[in-house]
């Protein structure tokens, strides 16, 4: 055999580039398109819309961690162009008082280097796809309703009938997810079970929101944050220059759970506005005057769950088809932003790795397990943050209202601060790509910490300089008060238990 001809033979038997499906151009579905192609990662984006900013919702909140992905994709110059620093955040009750005023947003930049931004969610959208290297990459009216895996790889059927190939799927396609939806029948057919009735109802629906945004209104500081505390519902106002964006998270009389879905209409939402219309939500602004004034607005359900299974098969789900979280805390465009830097960073590791070799099915499976025993851990964690957020602002229950009017003010602003940080201390982003220079914080990323430093999860010198706040001995009472920080602090359900011993001793 000549040179020539052994020289073709090999490259005819080289496999074709590894390919991902992604389903869902939201901003998930733009991130992996992002990373991908970073990456150097052959893929399509199957968007089911006719343009991916046709369907984007109000605001969206920014945390540090999500930024610096941003910013690693070239998005967050453009990003911050629309957006002004946070000013004062103000805790207030149900008349409209303010009992406390912080400036939450400064420390967490203190500690961290960039801010905590909130605008419209459109904003970040178009920011995601203008600077997609690529744009070729992003199919509109490509909605997914099937995928059926091969020999060696995947098959995808849109709903206009054309057929896309692969070797993975990725579920991009939010809390209703159909990718989610196939990867369960696919799982349970394989292996009877494997897919449980419990996981599959573990998709709650314990709040609504109305949310929306209207324009700037007088008697509410620009780039304030206001929370109105009150008995099973909450307002929380964010202002932004030209924009006053609104949230009333409203606890629904039983929880709902999947297949079970809330559709609510316009009608919905007016009826629900006007029970809370003359409300205050600062000493001289009542809910009805945003209400009234509003650009966009919709009651819609606040979903949460993190599931057990995030992969079968070549199919694996994530961002909002994984793990869903209520939005007092905005960190659920921030999570899909990490969870899209976890799995392609092992993409790409072991592409890199074996360039010339066909990725097996059971690498892939391995990559999988891998992705999720990083991402589901975490998740956990950010989705009780979440959940006790929401219910602490909305007083669910007598406990959460002790502990938001007493047990918080109690630990002070700055240990709330670190709290906040440690979490998004924690934070992914990709390790293939640099991170843009930036202002640098006081705490350093988890991710970025020398083997040398402190172990994970604790500053390097606490920005409130005290390092004995729990020694000493404590009274009863401060046992309860420090049982109930614990819940606030958004460790598991443990601490729950504690409080009630506490609370048996003092009595």
């Amino acid at each position: 055999m000549t040179k020539e001809s052994t020289e073709m033979s090999i490259k005819n038997e080289r496999p074709r580039p590894f390919r991902v499906i992604v389903a869902g151009g939201g901003i998930a579905g733009l991130a992996m398109s992002h990373a991908l192609q970073l990456a150097k990662i052959d893929h399509v984006v199957l968007e089911g819309h006719s343009d991916v900013r046709s369907h984007v919702g109000a605001s969206i909140g920014l945390w540090p961690n999500g930024i610096r992905v941003l910013d690693q994709m070239g998005c967050w110059e453009q990003i911050k162009s629309h957006c002004a620093p946070m000013n004062d955040s103000y805790n207030r009750l149900p008349d409209g008082s303010a009992v406390s005023v912080s400036r939450l947003a400064d420390m967490i930049k203190l500690r961290h280097g960039y801010d905590f931004v909130v605008l419209e969610r459109q904003r970040v959208v178009e920011a995601m796809f203008d600077k997609l290297p690529d744009q070729s990459k992003i199919l509109t009216n490509k909605r997914v309703v099937g995928v059926t895996e091969t020999d060696d790889g995947v098959r995808v059927e849109a709903k206009d009938g054309t057929f896309y190939e692969g070797d993975i799927v990725i579920g991009c396609d939010g809390v209703h997810s159909t990718v989610r939806d196939i990867m369960w029948e696919n799982a349970n057919k394989a292996i009877p079970g494997y897919i449980t009735a419990e996981e599959k109802r573990s998709l709650a629906t314990t709040y609504a929101c109305l949310i929306g945004f209207a324009p700037e209104m007088a008697g509410i500081g620009k780039g304030d944050c206001q929370t109105v505390h009150n008995h099973g519902f909450s307002f929380l106002v964010i202002t932004q220059p030209g924009r006053t964006f609104f949230f009333v998270f409203i606890k629904l009389p039983q929880v709902v759970r999947w297949p079970n879905r809330l559709h609510y209409t316009a009608e919905d939402a007016e009826r629900e506005a006007a029970k809370l219309a003359d409300l205050p939500v600062t000493e001289s602004l009542l809910f009805g005057e945003i209400w009234r004034k509003r650009i966009r607005g919709q009651l819609i359900a606040l979903e949460e769950v993190v599931f057990d299974h995030w992969h079968f098969g070549r199919v694996a789900i994530l961002g909002d088809s994984a793990h869903k979280l209520t939005i007092n805390l905005a960190f659920g465009g921030n999570s899909a932003l990490e969870s899209t830097a976890a799995l392609v960073n092992l993409l790409h590791h072991e592409l890199k790795t074996h360039p010339d070799q066909k990725m097996s099915r059971e690498t892939i499976s391995t990559i999988f397990e891998q992705y999720t025993e990083l991402r589901k851990p975490r998740m956990k964690k950010v989705l009780n943050l979440a959940y006790q957020l929401t219910r602490l602002q909305a007083w669910d229950g007598f406990l959460m209202k002790m502990i938001q009017r007493f047990g918080i003010p109690w630990v002070g602003d700055d240990r709330v601060a670190d709290h906040f940080a440690k979490i998004v201390q924690a934070g992914v982003k990709l390790d293939f790509v640099p991170v843009p220079d930036h202002a640098k914080g006081t705490w350093e990323w988890d991710d970025e910490r020398a083997a040398t430093r402190p172990e994970q999860g604790q500053a390097v010198v606490s920005s409130s300089g005290n390092k004995g706040w729990l020694a000493g001995p404590l009274s009863n009472l401060h046992l309860f008060i420090v049982s109930c920080i614990l819940v606030v602090t958004w460790s598991y359900f443990k601490p729950l238990a504690i409080m009630v011993r506490a609370m048996e001793t003092m009595n």
